[in-house]
């Protein structure tokens, strides 16, 4: 059977005469557009150039790895050149998409049948040979509306897609502001309760150790009478600042509990490790040397701690875990301040 390869081209039937005087002429949009012709026939190609230049940006020779999606809106073949250059074409038609790139076939009506469903696949429309110039410019028309459309809508989509990824910064900008304390910067109550959810559950299911204190200002009302409540907040910003310092894995967590309370969650740790951790943020705190000259307790700002401690089972809940450390933390007032307190442990059921 004859290939597509070895087709006789048949001069294209264009009159001479035709100016294209009933074609609409937009100033502002000509040559916009940038038209390949892959036009093996020379009087074919020149046919073409004299018709379609006077409204086309026109090209006829491929130069260097151009990229057809981006150098051109439109490109025109002959049976010569399609059979002949079958694997660039299938491989630039690939490479324009999502962008739709038209491939328009000038072909010999006996030849249809020799096309393949490959070659069929590769070219968006097909005119005959001889061709009437007004089909031949409705139809590049056409295609060419299709490109712009296809444009536009990748424009839309690329700008739909930089939308969405907006709103997922503000969204996650939204989040950080409703889990962060205003004042502090610290997690907040509601981050301390998710956190809490998620290390109760993590610590059920591997069965580890997890530690909470709940720690508070010793006498920080007189605090307020004595400096005001700017330099209250200075202090509470302060306290904050050392605690997120101190307390430095990856997976604990300092949190601002409400007032002049402070949370910690201590994940997988020891009594003997959650203590020392503790003692040393006394430490740090006596050696920042807060006055606080009307304190019962004493000349500088200290803390009071209430530690609990459980491996999360069935019959406990976070709650209990809370009120344990809370208790604690009242005993360590009652007991003088500036201290820390251990809850008793919290008993599971055995299985």
């Amino acid at each position: 059977m004859e290939s597509l390869n070895s087709l006789d081209l048949t001069e294209m039937s264009l009159d001479s005469d035709f100016r294209m005087s009933s074609y609409p002429d937009e100033p502002n949009n000509r040559f916009q557009y940038r038209i390949f012709l892959g036009i093996e026939h020379q009087q074919n190609r020149q046919l073409l150039m004299g018709l379609l230049g006077q409204f086309y940006s026109l090209q006829d020779r491929l130069e260097g790895e151009l990229d057809w999606g981006q150098a051109f809106d439109l490109c025109i073949f002959d049976s010569w050149f399609f059979g002949k250059y079958k694997d660039q074409i299938a491989a630039q038609r690939t490479a324009a998409i999502p962008v739709f790139l038209p491939f328009l076939l000038l072909l010999k009506r006996s030849h249809l049948s020799l096309l393949s469903a490959t070659q069929r696949q590769q070219v968006d429309d097909v005119i005959m040979l001889p061709v009437d110039q007004i089909e031949l410019m409705m139809r590049v028309e056409s295609l060419l509306r299709a490109r712009q459309q296809s444009l536009k809508l990748r424009a839309l989509l690329a700008q739909e897609q930089l939308l969405e990824q907006q709103l997922q910064v503000d969204n996650q900008i939204l989040h950080t502001l409703a889990v962060q304390d205003g004042l502090t910067g610290i997690p907040n109550r509601r981050a301390f309760d998710e956190k809490l959810v998620y290390e109760w559950r993590l610590g059920r299911r591997e069965q580890s150790l997890l530690t909470v204190v709940i720690c508070d200002v010793d006498h920080f009302k007189i605090f307020n009478d004595t400096y005001g409540h700017l330099v209250g907040d200075e202090c509470l910003k302060t306290i904050a600042e050392m605690l997120d310092t101190e307390v430095k894995r990856p997976a604990d967590m300092v949190a601002r509990f409400g007032g002049e309370e402070f949370a910690l969650i201590l994940p997988n740790t020891e009594l003997e490790g959650a203590l020392y951790l503790l003692e040393g943020i006394r430490s740090t705190l006596r050696s920042r040397a807060i006055n606080h000259t009307n304190s019962p307790t004493g000349p500088y700002v200290s803390l009071s701690f209430g530690l609990a401690q459980v491996v999360p089972c069935k019959n406990i809940e976070t709650i209990d875990l809370l009120r344990a450390a809370d208790s604690a933390l009242y005993q360590a007032k009652t007991k003088g301040r500036d201290q820390i307190a251990v809850a008793p442990p919290l008993e599971c059921e055995t299985l």
